[in-house]
């Protein structure tokens, strides 16, 4: 086990114990009982009319959609619709944190950079990002972000590796220059069993301080083996919270909601819609209302990890939507 995958253990064994002692001390402060949230802090997804990729991944089906300039408008005005309504009701709404993920890569496209950069700059809004290939510049695009007042240090981005598009090089030195730049991020990949190795290298390659996430495969038609598994926990020790089955329950997840480019509204990315509309007014009431989740399972990092519960918060802090540790390396 190397360095980096060492100290990323000891900190999960760490926040497991700590945990523990919040429950023993009051389980008012535990996932036994998650409705006793502390402060009120709600967190906002947004999912534009985006559905295309600069990069050609054979198994994704938005490299192969060719978007017109009429489509990008759209998903242009969209996004800046949905800014402007979010600067009107962010602060008496309590929503903290905006996280945007796209079907495709949003930021190639400089509105999105102009857009977060409009956001961070108010007090209220105290984190916002994306989930990215890592493929736009960095300089270019951080000028942008800069020019509309935007604050660094409340940018986030959520970047997924993508073997058949870039070499694990660049992608890693592309990591540690944003890092560099004052940019808090997380980087992952799939775990496909073909590419441990490529996985393990990379984790050597990143910082401690940038986490190094591992998904499992959807598609893959049987388990994972149990070197797999080790393996990938040599990577990634939260990976094996992406095997549990966790029984979805929408009474945890009243502080977040998934808007998408038409203003419709669902708790998370993979629940039923809820028939309500961001922009039909009565904002308030969508988070106070009961939607019908109708899913048995929170399968994914999106569902399970932004579930008002302890762990979520002991792992990745106040804002477990961007998928960064609280402390260093994990």
């Amino acid at each position: 086990m190397d360095r980096q995958t060492d100290l990323l253990c000891s900190s999960f064994k760490r926040c497991e114990a700590e945990t523990k002692s919040l429950c023993a001390d009051d389980l008012a402060h535990c996932g036994e009982n998650p409705g006793a949230v502390q402060d009120q802090r709600r967190t906002v997804l947004y999912r534009g009319s985006l559905k295309s990729c600069n990069y050609q991944c054979s198994y994704c089906p938005f490299s192969k959609h060719r978007i017109s300039k009429r489509e990008l408008e759209d998903d242009r005005e969209q996004w800046f619709r949905f800014c402007e309504s979010l600067r009107e009701s962010a602060e008496y709404l309590s929503i903290r944190a905006l996280m945007v993920v796209p079907y495709g890569e949003a930021l190639v496209h400089p509105w999105y950079w102009e857009g977060l950069g409009g956001l961070t700059k108010w007090d209220v809004l105290e984190a916002a990002g994306a989930q990215t290939n890592l493929s736009f510049s960095a300089e270019r695009s951080l000028k942008i972000f800069d020019q509309f007042g935007g604050a660094r240090e409340k940018l986030r981005l959520w970047a997924s590796f993508h073997p058949e598009m870039t070499a694990r090089e660049e992608f890693a030195a592309k990591c540690i220059r944003l890092r560099e730049e004052g940019i808090l991020l997380c980087a992952g990949a799939v775990g496909v069993p073909g590419n441990i190795d490529l996985l393990r290298r990379l984790r050597e390659m990143l910082p401690d301080e940038i986490y190094l996430w591992v998904n499992k495969m959807d598609g893959l038609k049987r388990p994972y083996t149990e070197k797999e598994i080790r393996l990938f926990q040599s990577i990634d020790p939260y990976f094996d919270r992406e095997l549990r089955h966790v029984p979805a329950d929408e009474s945890l997840c009243l502080n977040r909601l998934f808007v998408e480019a038409d203003g419709n509204v669902r708790r998370c990315n993979i629940s039923g819609a809820s028939g309500k509309n961001w922009y039909g007014g009565h904002r308030k009431e969508l988070f106070e209302e009961s939607f019908l989740c109708r899913r048995k399972w929170c399968s994914c990092y999106l569902a399970y990890g932004l579930r008002d519960e302890e762990m979520n918060r002991t792992l990745f802090g106040p804002d477990p939507v961007f998928r960064i540790p609280q402390r260093s390396g994990g």
